[in-house]
C-alpha cells in the first residue's frame, strides 16, 4: 500500500488522500489479522485548534496510523500545501459506508461510546440479521462519562477478545477519544480503532445532519451551531477564527520557504 502525502497545520499531522483511498485503506486494515492495532483519527478544524493547545492530544493524532481530513476548510488547506488530492471524509460518512455497503459485509463492528438509546437505534438500523444481511455490529458498550476503572477495562478487553471485531468505532468526543485510543492501543487485539465523535447520534437519527449541499460547501458547522447554539458557540465561533489564523500562518510560512 503506497504511502500518503501528509501536511501539518500548527504541528498537527494530517494525511492527504481521496475519500476512496481512505475507505480502501481502512477496510484493508480491518481484514488484516497481523497482530497490529491501527488507529484512525478524523481531524477537523476544531481538532487542530484544540491540539495546538494540548500536547497530549496532538501526540495522539501525530502517532495515529491515519489522520483523516474531516472538514472542507482543512481539505482546502491540504490541497494548497501538498499540491495534490485531498478530500474531506467525515466520521459518520466513513462509519456508514463500512456498515452499509455490501462490499464490506464481512466486517465485524464494535461501537464504544454514545448513549444507550442512540446505540440501540443504531443497531436496529444496521444489524437486521439473517443469512442475506448478516449482523455487522457484533457488540456495543455505552461507557460512563468518567474514566473506566481497572475492573471495567478488564471486562471490556475480555468482551472484545470474545467478540473479535475487525474495527472499534470510538465515539467519546474530540480529544477524549483520541487519547483513549492511544492509551488502549497496546492492550487491544483489534485490527482498527477509529475515533468518530458523534457519529452514533447522527447515524441513529438522534441528531439531524446538515443537508448535503451544506456539507459540500463546508457549512455543516453552521447547521450544527444553529441546532445547538448554547453548547457549540465556543467551539465554532472563536474556534473557527483560531483555525483561520493557524491555517493562514501555515500557508504564509510555506509560501516564504520556512
Amino acid at each position: 500500500m503506497t504511502a500518503l502525502s501528509s501536511f501539518h497545520v500548527a504541528g498537527v499531522r494530517l494525511d492527504a488522500a481521496t475519500a476512496g483511498e481512505v475507505i480502501a485503506r481502512v477496510a484493508s486494515w480491518c481484514r488484516q489479522r497481523d497482530g497490529r492495532t491501527r488507529s484512525v483519527c478524523l481531524v477537523n478544524a476544531f481538532s487542530i485548534v484544540s491540539a495546538s493547545r494540548d500536547a497530549e492530544f496532538a501526540r495522539a493524532i501525530n502517532t495515529a496510523d491515519l489522520a483523516v481530513v474531516d472538514g472542507v476548510p482543512v481539505a482546502w488547506v491540504g490541497r494548497r500545501l501538498t499540491r495534490g488530492a485531498c478530500e474531506r471524509l467525515s466520521g459518520p460518512d466513513l462509519m456508514h459506508l463500512l456498515l452499509f455497503d455490501p462490499a464490506y459485509a464481512d466486517l465485524r463492528h464494535f461501537v464504544y461510546g454514545g448513549n444507550q438509546e442512540a446505540i440501540t437505534r443504531l443497531e436496529f438500523r444496521y444489524s437486521r440479521g439473517g443469512t442475506q444481511n448478516p449482523r455487522r455490529i457484533v457488540g456495543t458498550w455505552s461507557p460512563p462519562f468518567r474514566d473506566l476503572t481497572p475492573e471495567e477495562e478488564t471486562a471490556l478487553l475480555a468482551r472484545l477478545e470474545s467478540l473479535k471485531p475487525d474495527i472499534i468505532w470510538v465515539c467519546l468526543g474530540t480529544a477524549k477519544q483520541e487519547k483513549w485510543m492511544e492509551k488502549m492501543r497496546p492492550r487491544l487485539k483489534v485490527p482498527v480503532m477509529a475515533g468518530v465523535g458523534a457519529a452514533v447520534d447522527f447515524l441513529s437519527g438522534m441528531k439531524p445532519r446538515a443537508p448535503l449541499w451544506m456539507q459540500r460547501a463546508g457549512l455543516e458547522w453552521l447547521f450544527r451551531f444553529a441546532c445547538e447554539p448554547r453548547r457549540l458557540w465556543i467551539r465554532y465561533l472563536p474556534g473557527n477564527v483560531a483555525f483561520l489564523w493557524l491555517a493562514g500562518a501555515e500557508l504564509w510560512r510555506r509560501g516564504n520557504g520556512r
